[in-house]
């Protein structure tokens, strides 16, 4: 008999022969399945599963039909049968229903209800519409249930599905007994129909039909006999006809057979009175649950397997043939209990051992694994039991069924010995997911027992798994320290591995320990990389690839190698989309990218994929990773500026610590709230997590933890003032993240240096900082970490800016960070508003009227155009910012009435801002309007700004604004722009405040004696306003200081040809007089 043959008895419904068409039932069966469970519960020989399954065949009505067992205590195992069970339903899905690997552990419910969604999905189109209409469909059927036992989690998990099923989809369950406590809540909605021994004992009409199919002859007051002495129970009547038939007896003899008395009857009347060689045989085949011929004849050596199980089924003796190709047969359970009872009691226990270990052996040989593990386990078999574990373990793990396995290992007599290794490693394989220190106890006692032995297999499969326990432990990795010496040792001794894939399973494991610990030696954990690569392309598994390139993708982000890691993270979404990956391959890739996106700033991407691994964490159950997919969520809100969001989110993230806390997933927890404390200015309150984290920090013990904790504590020093302090931090993250080679780290460390030192006035020191940072950054195109602060960037940005570091790559960080330029005071006077910074929008109006948007100017034709743009022209000559409705409309619109010119500003405020393209680039609140500094830079104001800060500056910086003014000064105001009067006015304006500020400039310089650099402002000046003639005179002043003569008569004769040109005029008598007075000193 074939493992499919074994299988397809668990999940089929029994074959029927003579069997009474209990109507009467089958009206009560439709209304106990208007609700979602019909629960029918009898003793033993009461008819039950063939009621149900005529019922079935009666109403036509599709089903899978499962039989449950005491191997279903484990649920991997129950899942495993019901989805095969499903695709022999549906045959259609390719897609096999999920396995209850070890992911799934700590959400059981979840997966529960996710599983049942998907099985009743698929059974519910074979309902055809006319079974709808009757409020009939689908059936699941669940015979035996009483063979569960009853401290299993199965009664739970099967509440669970019971509570989820759908319209179209009905459960009928077959047991000895009701349903259990877990089914309370189940049972006090109405949600199950109860079909109790009083409704299904056979009344007096079925006996009298059930005794007319088995003995046409009998007349009716031998039938009613058999019934009154019967009590209706189904069994009774069948064993009391087939004793008439057997001994010879009357009917009334054999009607004084009573219920509690079938093993006497099984004894004296059919087994004592049949050959020797035939009670050999049932003795023996009554250990198989199903028995094929072949099997059976292996089994008891007679040959004549098929003849005596033929005979049995042909004469009714409790011997019932199962449908399908090959002869398979299965003993009623009455009788197959009796035949064990006798087995045990007659026969030596060595007999029965020996039966025992040949039955399952056959079995074991015979695909049907569990069945023979029961029976080694009874017998006492410890090479039995070692060979089911050692040759079966991995494919029940992968199948999710590592209880199967421990209940087999538990079966052992005194369990694995120190000598059975392979016995302690697949003990610590099946412990990891549910007790990693006691799964790391039984790999280490089989990796001792490996080395003994010298099995280099085993020796670097024990070793890794002991590393598993570590790395994705979660929680401390120190010790790893060890393995890695531990695994240079054996290297040592064993250079060569045993196979490929052994290689990369080790190779990996020493990678991600080398990683996690000994990144202060970059070269020692480079080497290995290189390795795994290689054994990567050698297209290894597909689970072991997906481990492999977790490993490396760890690596790369440590490094802050993001190009590779984008590259990786390509080739194992390429890896999963050709797969049908288990949910929880799927989400732990969904992290990976989602870490890769936040730090790259793709918030968008990041935020769609991390929700998407929690979407199918949800629906799966597998919730390993939502403390990560939660925290980095969080990250990504607080890096886009949501903190409203953020917030939310960090509640999340901390709910999913409760009960089930890991040290990774506490510290990224810390992390993350004392960055968001740092965000929203509450520094004191970040020290609180940050303790937290350098606790959490230093059990993992890993160096690039530490060295990112002490950018945040250095960041949160400053903020509280402690310079000190914050000097040390940061000081002592740059000295780790050079040892680590790690240039992400070292491009953060060095750029907190720079705010450090530029807000302290060491200007030197801070642009050396910035410019090495900035140059490691446009390397690797580095963005942010976990601390990012947005002012701090932005005050930095500005500052590169200005100087001219980088800024290619600062723009281009600028424009992913989506940040806003600085706005005083959280910035240097000469870096607000930068033109450098990249804003969306940049109007000029100095010397040319221009916009451009992004980096693009606009081109405008047309008379539709000329109002908004007019709109634009009279906010800036106005100020641009906090300018009153009414005073535009005065300047636009002078004839309009107030509800008629407001209308028109309604209508032209929207056509500008579309002709911007910007909805948010000029903004109306309270009828006050402004242009928005956040998006929109405009030469006038700019300079407006330059000017307010020259006459607060102190006398160092007010040299660097006036050249920033004369920098922005192209021109007149809009100088196209002649008839309009708000324009006109605002023209002058600008250029008297820039004559003022050039005077004072130049006077400055004269105090000083500094002649030629007056002589240089006062030129501006002359350029800035040709027909001021005080600044002629002050520039003549100069040039006869600098003993210049020629020059002062030509400055003379300029402003004189000049005033007479231009204004019909001569030059004043103020002026001719300093003219004079210099020409009589020569």
């Amino acid at each position: 008999m074939t493992m499919g043959k074994k299988i397809s008895a668990k999940i089929s419904r029994p074959t029927l022969c003579k069997v009474v068409q209990r109507t009467r039932l089958f009206a009560l069966l439709d209304e106990k399945l208007a609700k979602p469970v019909a629960w029918v519960s009898a003793p033993a020989g009461s008819g039950k599963s063939t009621l149900v399954a005529s019922y079935l065949d009666a109403r036509e009505l599709p089903c899978i039909w499962y039989k449950c067992d005491e191997g279903d205590a484990d649920l991997a195992t129950f899942f495993y049968y019901m989805g095969l069970a499903a695709k022999k339903a549906a045959p259609r899905y390719k897609k096999p229903l999920p396995l209850l690997t070890p992911e799934y552990l700590a959400g059981i419910p979840t997966f529960t209800r996710r599983y049942f969604e998907i099985l009743y999905s698929r059974v519910m189109p074979h309902c055809s519409p006319s079974l709808s209409r009757m409020g009939m469909g689908a059936v699941i059927v669940l015979d035996n249930y009483q063979d569960v036992p009853a401290e299993s989690p199965f009664h739970e998990m099967a509440a669970t599905g019971f509570d989820s099923i759908p319209e179209g989809v009905h459960v009928m369950v077959i047991s000895r007994s009701g349903p259990p406590s877990a089914c309370s809540r189940l049972r006090a909605n109405d949600k199950i129909g109860l079909l109790r021994y009083s409704d299904i004992r056979f009344t007096l009409a079925e006996s009298m039909e059930l005794v007319q199919r088995r003995i046409p002859a009998l007349d009716n007051e031998h039938a009613n006999m058999l019934h009154e002495k019967s009590q209706g129970w189904a069994a009774g009547i069948i064993l009391m006809l087939e004793r008439a038939g057997l001994g010879g007896t009357g009917i009334e003899g054999a009607a004084d057979l009573a219920c509690d008395r079938i093993f006497d009857y099984f004894a004296g009347e059919i087994f004592d009175r049949m050959e020797q060689v035939v009670r050999d045989f049932l003795l023996k085949t009554a250990f198989l649950s199903v028995l094929s011929v072949p099997l059976a004849d292996r089994l008891t050596g007679s040959g004549s397997a098929g003849r005596i199980l033929s005979t049995l089924n042909r004469r009714h003796y409790f011997t019932e043939r199962l449908s399908g190709s090959e002869q398979a047969y299965q003993y009623h359970p009455l009788f197959r209990e009796f035949l064990l009872n006798r087995a045990e009691t007659a026969c030596a226990p060595d007999e029965v051992a020996a039966v025992q270990r040949k039955a399952a052996l056959l079995l074991e040989q015979d695909g049907r694994m569990e069945e023979a593990a029961r029976l080694y386990g009874d017998a006492g078999d410890r090479d039995g039991l070692g060979r089911m574990v050692t040759g079966h373990a991995r494919e029940l793990l992968g199948q999710g069924r590592s209880k199967t396995v421990e209940e087999w290992l538990a079966a052992i007599p005194g369990g694995p010995a120190d000598d059975e290794p392979w016995l302690l490693y697949w003990s610590g394989m099946c412990a990891i997911p549910v007790d990693m220190p006691r799964g790391r106890a039984s790999l280490e006692k089989a990796f001792a027992s490996f080395r003994a032995m010298g099995d280099t297999t085993g020796i670097y499969l024990s070793w890794a798994g002991i590393v598993d326990t570590y790395a994705f432990g979660l929680d401390e990795w120190q010790p790893l320290d060890g393995c890695i010496t531990l695994f240079e040792e054996l290297r040592s001794i064993w250079p060569d591995f045993p196979s490929q894939e052994t290689d990369l399973i080790a190779s990996s494991r020493m990678l991600i320990a080398l990683t996690l610990r000994k990144t202060d030696q970059p070269q020692w954990v480079q080497e290995w990389l290189q390795r795994v690569s290689a054994l990567l392309q050698e297209n290894p598994s597909f689970d072991i690839q997906m481990d492999t390139m977790f490993c490396m993708s760890v690596y790369y982000l440590w490094k802050g190698e993001y190009d590779k890691n984008a590259l990786l993270l390509e080739r194992a979404g390429a890896e999963i989309r050709q797969r049908k990956p288990s949910p929880f391959a799927v989400i732990r890739l969904k992290l990976m990218k989602g870490i890769h996106y936040w730090i790259t700033a793709q918030y968008d991407a990041a935020l769609s994929t991390l929700a998407e691994g929690l979407e199918i964490s949800t629906e799966s159950g597998v919730l390993v990773f939502d403390s990560l997919l939660w925290g980095f969520r969080a990250a990504a809100e607080m890096a886009s500026g949501n903190r409203e969001l953020a917030s939310d989110l960090l509640k999340q993230q901390m709910s999913t610590l409760l009960g089930m806390e890991k040290t990774l997933d506490s510290y990224f927890y810390h992390v993350n709230a004392a960055w968001f404390a740092i965000l929203t200015g509450v520094p004191s309150r970040a020290v609180e997590h940050l303790d937290i984290v350098a606790a959490k920090a230093e059990r993992m013990g890993t160096p690039y933890y530490r060295a990112l904790w002490h950018i945040g504590v250095a960041q949160t020093e400053f903020m509280l003032g402690h310079l000190k302090e914050a000097k040390k931090h940061i000081q002592n993250a740059l000295r780790m993240s050079q040892t680590m080679k790690s240039q992400v780290l070292e491009w953060y460390a060095l750029l907190i240096s720079a705010w450090f030192q530029l807000r302290h006035g060491k200007q030197t020191e801070g642009l050396l900082s910035l410019h090495r940072s900035l140059s490691l950054g446009r390397r690797h195109g580095y963005v942010h970490l976990e601390f990012y602060q947005p002012d701090v960037m932005r005050f930095l940005f500005a500052v590169a800016l200005e100087e001219g570091i980088e800024p290619d790559y600062v723009k281009g960080v600028i424009r992913k960070l989506g940040l806003a330029p600085p706005q005083p005071p959280d910035c240097a006077a000469s870096a607000c508003c930068l033109e450098e910074w990249p804003y969306p929008i940049k109007i000029y109006t100095l010397g040319r009227f221009e916009i451009v948007k992004d980096d693009e100017p606009l081109h405008f034709t047309g008379k539709e155009q000329r109002k908004p743009l007019e709109l634009l022209k009279a906010l800036i000559a106005r100020g641009g910012r906090d300018v009153p409705e009414e005073r535009l409309n005065d300047d636009l619109w002078p004839d309009a009435d107030g509800d008629q010119a407001h209308k028109s500003f309604e209508t032209t405020l929207s056509r500008l801002r579309k002709l911007l393209g910007d909805e948010t680039s000029i903004t109306c609140r309270a009828r006050q309007v402004a242009i928005n500094p956040r998006c929109c830079w405009v030469d006038t104001l700019a300079l407006n700004h330059v000017f307010e800060k020259i006459g607060q500056a102190p006398p160092e910086q007010s040299v660097l604004l006036r050249e920033k003014a004369f920098g922005l000064y192209n021109g007149n105001f809009l100088p196209a722009d002649t008839a309009l009067s708000f324009v006109i006015a605002s023209r002058e304006t600008l250029r008297n405040r820039l004559l003022r500020i050039i005077l004072a400039a130049g006077r400055h310089c004269e105090q000083a004696g500094e002649w030629e650099q007056a002589a240089d402002y006062y030129a501006k000046g002359i350029e800035t306003d040709n027909l001021a003639e005080e600044v002629y005179r002050c520039l003549m002043v100069c040039q006869r200081n600098l003993g210049n003569n020629a020059a002062v008569a030509k400055t003379f004769n300029r402003c004189r040809s000049l005033l007479q040109s231009e204004l019909g005029i001569e030059p004043s008598p103020e002026t001719t007089a300093v003219y004079t007075a210099m020409v009589h000193q020569q």
